[in-house]
């Protein structure tokens, strides 16, 4: 969203909008194919269209979620690295920095359990929206500019970004309308074993959820248009991150942002790391226990591979970019999936879906489609840029 709004003012605002509206329904029709089956999307799939296509689609993801846990890293111990060298009398490195928040969650996710994470999550989702939203306030753009932003227009151009335009808006998508948001949500679901008797209660919380989504997003993107779009800057380090704060904190800036911005990043880390074992325990219809050795040793093979990006300095913007753009490349093969799946009526009985669903379903197929088109296009040629 930082990089949206830096690179196209409020142009992609249309976006975050659309985006959160398709993430509300299809969290509504993931929870509804649980509900009504008592399997997980994933289990699903493997058992009624293929194990081939369950493996594959996990596989897809786990590159993913790998790449995106390097580029988040990355992002936070470049954070804490300016942050140290302002306030403290000594520097500290942008690897001292990956391996002591790498370590961290990894020891909170070895004595913690799902309940423990969930009351973290809130409280660092709580930090970052009150930091965000409270910057946009005090720098808020006209009516008319946010107007703007709500009407349809692809960016041609994204000058002086290391990222093209293609991989912005679909890194946008990836983001919202996000695969593991669905797939987890299933296995949630399936864990407290909701039932259609509870459908109200599964489409309020789906509602509030989006709606969060779309305020924090939207001011996000409406902070970095306020703040670094107007002075030019295209957000491709953390250097030029710490203006977005500036509006609120003045000289305290840095320290501010570092709390909304740590908080974002953590509230991100922490599920990432937990979704590989997440998705192997679905496949394999286990319980989910990640404090087995098997796991245990997995999530520290994964710390590892992040800590991996800081010492051999990837771009770490650059990087997270490309891994949220794939997301968005992923999601038709996911949104088709459950689309057959909801249609069958041996397994949805009197749920199955009605002609509306159909209808936005379709809809919501072609955008799909039409993003990952996106992100195909913007993943060559930024890969192309590097070679």
């Amino acid at each position: 969203m930082s990089k949206a709004g830096a690179n196209f003012g409020l142009d992609l605002l249309w976006t975050v909008l659309i985006s959160c509206v398709i993430t509300y329904y299809l969290i509504v029709l993931f929870s509804r194919y649980t509900m009504v089956t008592g399997e997980t999307v994933v289990q699903g799939i493997k058992k009624h269209i293929g194990s081939g296509l369950a493996i594959g689609l996990l596989t897809a993801l786990t590159i993913i979620i790998v790449s995106a846990l390097a580029g988040l890293l990355g992002i936070l111990a470049d954070v804490m690295s300016e942050w140290s060298n302002t306030v403290l009398p000594f520097e500290l490195s942008s690897l001292f920095w990956a391996i002591f928040i790498g370590v961290l969650v990894y020891v909170v996710i070895w004595i913690g359990n799902y309940s423990f994470f969930e009351n973290i999550l809130a409280v660092l989702v709580a930090v970052m929206g009150l930091a965000f939203v409270a910057t946009m306030v005090i720098n808020l753009p006209s009516f008319s500019d946010l107007m703007k932003g709500f009407v349809p227009s692809i960016p041609e151009v994204a000058k002086g970004s290391d990222n093209s335009p293609s991989v912005i808006l679909a890194g946008i998508v990836g983001t919202t309308v996000s695969v593991f948001a669905f797939i987890i949500r299933s296995q949630i679901v399936q864990d407290t074993k909701w039932s259609m008797s509870d459908n109200s209660i599964q489409k309020r919380d789906a509602f509030i959820s989006a709606s969060l989504m779309f305020i924090i997003s939207a001011a996000i993107l409406i902070t970095a248009s306020s703040t670094l779009y107007v002075q030019g800057l295209s957000m491709n380090n953390v250097a030029e991150m710490i203006p977005l704060m500036e509006p609120i904190a003045g000289k305290a800036a840095l320290s501010v942002f570092v709390i909304g911005i740590l908080a974002a990043g953590l509230s991100s880390h922490l599920p990432n790391m937990l979704v590989i074992p997440w998705l192997i325990i679905d496949y394999k219809e286990q319980e989910r226990n990640t404090q087995t050795t098997y796991y245990r040793i997995m999530l520290f093979v994964l710390t590892f591979t992040s800590i991996l990006g800081t010492a051999f300095e990837f771009r770490p913007v650059f990087v997270l970019m490309l891994s949220q753009a794939c997301i968005a490349i992923v999601l038709p093969v996911t949104i088709g999936s459950v689309f057959y799946l909801t249609c069958k009526k041996k397994l949805m009985g009197t749920h199955v879906n009605k002609i509306h669903d159909v209808l936005i379903l379709s809809m919501v197929m072609l955008f799909s489609l039409y993003v990952s088109s996106l992100g195909i296009e913007g993943l060559i040629a930024d890969l192309k840029s590097i070679l």
